[in-house]
């Protein structure tokens, strides 16, 4: 795969299968992707372009190729289940791409002009003493690592691959972290000349995308991460755990946690029945270095701040995966999870992927639960 976070690109037909009951339809599966079509359409060995769950389609494309009634709203292929049976992507005929795009993995969502949906990313200008104030973000506050979805990359894994499964949260992306300063201050450099090595670091919080705030620029007045934050005692914990852990000489960029914030409000019609927020951490980065599992382990039980549920952790197996994924529930209802992270003990991020339940997908389009992250 050219892009393995792509949403349209060439790939080969592996399976036809025959649906029960359907005289008229089949699956047809790419890579790790199921599709439904009309019987007779594909055979193992075609060569087809798969749009995925989430892939924007332009209407003439979809006019064309006749499908547009079947995209749910904003153009965007959907999941649904016939027969029992889940279709999970678009297959578009190879015809629409030129000879010279038609080969396995070939991204193309720039040349039939597909586009992933992302929510929008609201920007908010911080206000002090009652005027704005333009924010400058820290290069070192690395943003999340996005891995793919596992159905973009189905050999991902192997019985020899020692993994483990942690739940998926449906909420938003949250990280914190002890932030070596993008610049400093003349009142730094004295304080740094008088020994206090620390103030070269700031503690720094944001969303998946930005920046909400840092000890030298303020943050804002109101938003969920400085909540949590708040909540937690974050800032302080994350300063005293990093203090005592590393040497302000020798930490080059800084010390992120990553999480999820989740719960009431957070996103629509999806609470896990909890009337607060509440956060979960998945990874830590140290110096640009995302951590093995256990040391992941160690530094939140030192933060004494909640990981996301821990599934599974041994060799990797598609049953032991499929356990976590298909008909899980928040307890005490039938809302289904959202699905797992699938991802090796080592921390090494080309060995990480989601996998998204299909009744997840099939029931937030039904409920209007908000959109994946």
């Amino acid at each position: 795969m050219e892009n393995l976070n792509s949403v349209c690109y060439v790939g080969s037909v592996t399976e036809v299968k025959v649906i029960e009951g359907a005289d008229n339809i089949e699956l047809v599966v790419v890579g790790g992707w199921n599709a439904i079509t009309k019987k007779g359409e594909y055979r193992i060995g075609s060569l087809v372009v798969v749009a995925t769950t989430d892939a924007i389609i332009p209407q003439k494309l979809s006019d064309g190729i006749g499908v547009t009634n079947y995209l749910r709203k904003g153009q965007r292929v959907r999941t649904v289940k016939l027969r029992g049976v889940y279709s999970e992507c678009l297959i578009i005929p190879i015809s629409n791409v030129p000879n010279s795009y038609r080969y396995d993995g070939c991204d193309c969502m720039e040349l039939l002009g597909i586009n992933k949906y992302e929510p929008p990313v609201k920007t908010i200008t911080l206000q002090s003493g009652g005027r704005k104030v333009k924010y400058h973000q820290n290069p070192n506050f690395h943003v999340y690592y996005k891995f793919p979805n596992q159905k973009n990359v189905p050999g991902m894994f192997n019985e020899e691959d020692e993994i483990v499964i942690t739940r998926k949260l449906h909420g938003t992306n949250a990280r914190y972290g002890i932030i070596r300063k993008k610049k400093l201050s003349l009142w730094d450099r004295i304080k740094m000349f008088f020994g206090n090595q620390w103030t070269a670091f700031e503690f720094v919080l944001g969303s998946h995308n930005v920046e909400k705030g840092s000890d030298s620029q303020g943050f804002y007045d109101t938003n969920v991460w400085e909540e949590i934050s708040n909540k937690y005692n974050i800032r302080q914990k994350l300063w005293d755990h990093v203090k005592d852990t590393y040497e302000s000489e020798t930490l080059e960029t800084g010390f992120i946690i990553y999480g999820e914030i989740y719960g009431a409000g957070i996103q629509k019609n999806y609470e896990y029945g909890l009337k607060d927020i509440k956060f979960a951490g998945f990874d830590v980065e140290v110096d640009g270095v995302y951590q093995p599992y256990i040391n992941e382990t160690v530094h939140f039980d030192c933060l004494d701040l909640p990981q996301v549920d821990l599934l599974y952790q041994g060799n990797w197996a598609k049953e032991e995966q499929d356990k976590y994924v298909f008909n899980n529930f928040i307890d005490g209802t039938k809302v289904p999870h959202e699905g797992v992270v699938v991802k090796s003990v080592t921390g090494d991020r080309r060995k990480v992927s989601k996998v998204i339940n299909p009744d997840y997908s099939i029931a937030s389009e039904k409920h209007n639960y908000g959109d994946s992250h």
